[in-house]
């Protein structure tokens, strides 16, 4: 089933935005036993680093730099709420990690409308970037969010999760580049008849989702190197 749920808070981001093309067909939708996915392109990007803004909204600590750095990773506010997500942010961190982290955020809502069972969500997000960004294109996070998908629709039986995958055009402003580059966006929300049951299957999502990110059969694509006449930048 597809569940209906809120989309992500890209429109009150405080992030910039920078318009660009899609080079993928804008949304396909999946869904495998209790998982329902949907994978999206943003045609708005954003800059990174972004700065921290405290509002009546929400609570945005700002981009930290964590490549290289888990002794930075595990002080991640949001991480406090979420052993499993400290423990992607620390992995995802180390300095050999193919993969880094360029922000994330925890939530919880009430849906009374809905049926019993399902009136309480858990969700959150992890934006990820290959450590050699420069060299990757949109088709490589597409393939690895496949691949992902995969294995938490194998994982999600006795649960009811639904996960977005977005491709997010990202203007990277760091000390050893400068430039757009492709990220990709992973929402995740865990359905449940109580607050505590969806923090529980949250923690069960991420947790699955750390061991997808960090296994070798889905990240050893990114360390092949690409010519320029085989990338697709927008």
């Amino acid at each position: 089933m597809i569940i209906d749920l809120p989309r992500s808070k890209t429109r009150s981001d405080p992030r910039r935005r920078y318009e660009y093309e899609a080079v993928f067909q804008a949304q396909v939708e999946l869904v495998t036993g209790m998982l329902a996915i949907d994978f999206e392109i943003e045609k708005e990007g954003m800059t990174v680093p972004y700065p921290q803004l405290f509002n009546d909204i929400g609570r945005n600590h700002g981009f930290v730099d964590l490549r290289g750095r888990p002794d930075l990773a595990i002080e991640i506010p949001e991480g406090s709420q979420s052993p499993a997500l400290k423990a992607i942010l620390v992995e995802l961190s180390e300095p050999d990690s193919p993969l880094f982290t360029l922000g994330c955020d925890l939530g919880t809502h009430e849906e009374p409308w809905r049926e019993e069972s399902a009136r309480h969500v858990a969700g959150g997000y992890v934006q990820l970037m290959c450590a050699s960004y420069s060299d990757r294109s949109p088709e490589d996070y597409t393939t690895f969010g496949y691949a992902i998908a995969q294995v938490l629709g194998e994982k999600a039986q006795d649960y009811n999760w639904f996960v977005r995958f977005v491709l997010k055009l990202v203007v990277l402003s760091l000390e050893d580049f400068s430039g757009a580059a492709p990220s990709l966006w992973i929402w995740f929300y865990a359905i449940a008849e109580t607050r505590e049951a969806a923090f529980a299957s949250r923690e069960s999502l991420i947790g699955e989702l750390h061991r997808a990110l960090v296994d070798e059969r889905f990240t050893s694509f990114f360390e092949e190197e690409r010519d320029d006449a085989e990338r697709t930048y927008p």
